[in-house]
């Protein structure tokens, strides 16, 4: 969840309420301030300019969109929420007081830190809003044969849901459309793994595999036949 954890605001120089042309307009500015260019004779700087670059990119390429900015707010909000009440946990481990002063039972999580009921849940919720979302855009970009963007859409699926079997099926359909049989069959597995009588994923296993057979078949007959001479050429050489 690195992607969370950093602040791209912070990286743009923008609020977090800041318009898409303020974002717009910092990018551009940072753009050219750490263009690799202009250090064209001092290979340090250059490599920091690189990496401050790459740095400034991935920030835009998250708030700069308008559905990756908002799971990137919600999600990051969250994590904020969850910060507040382990530092509530800090003041009392088992137990807080009301205004009157009298103590209330707080539950505990597995590690014994305090916990608000529900809040686990609530983010796993949000994944899975958002890794739908994903899966949704990908299905889209799959039919307009958009593959790539399809695999980045699904990927993204995978990392916020990586159990949910419906993401690495249709990771595998994009890796097939691709060409990708290997890939394709990795994907196949992993959500085997998480639903061995998945029966999607046992289709597209057979599917996959069908496929491998069928090109190696394939191989086998587009080899080429070795002429008269080269034949006899071997079975004199075995004789010898």
């Amino acid at each position: 969840m690195q992607e969370f954890e950093e602040d791209y605001y912070a990286v743009l120089g923008v609020e977090e309420s800041a318009s898409q042309e303020e974002i717009r307009k910092a990018y551009l500015a940072l753009a050219k301030k750490l263009h690799p260019d202009r250090f064209p004779n001092d290979p340090e700087k250059r490599l920091v300019a690189q990496s401050e670059f790459a740095k400034v990119s991935r920030a835009h390429d998250v708030v700069s969109d308008a559905e990756r900015r908002a799971e990137y707010d919600a999600v990051r909000l969250l994590t904020r929420k969850r910060h507040s009440q382990n530092n509530l946990s800090a003041i009392s481990p088992d137990t807080l007081e009301d205004g009157d002063g009298l103590q209330i039972d707080t539950p505990l999580s597995s590690t014994g830190n305090f916990q608000i009921p529900g809040n686990e849940t609530e983010e796993e919720n949000i994944n899975i809003k958002w890794a739908n979302k994903h899966l949704s855009r990908a299905d889209d970009l799959f039919r307009r044969r958009n593959y790539k963007e399809a695999e980045t859409a699904l990927k993204e699926a995978i990392r916020l849901v990586p159990t949910d079997p419906r993401y690495h099926n249709k990771l595998a359909e994009v890796y097939l459309a691709r060409g990708w049989k290997t890939l394709a069959m990795t994907e196949v597995q992993s959500a085997l793994r998480n639903d061995p009588k998945n029966a999607e994923a046992k289709n597209l296993e057979a599917k996959v595999k069908a496929l491998a057979r069928e090109k190696a078949q394939t191989q086998q007959m587009q080899r080429p036949k070795k002429s008269f001479f080269e034949q006899l050429k071997e079975i004199l050489t075995r004789k010898l």
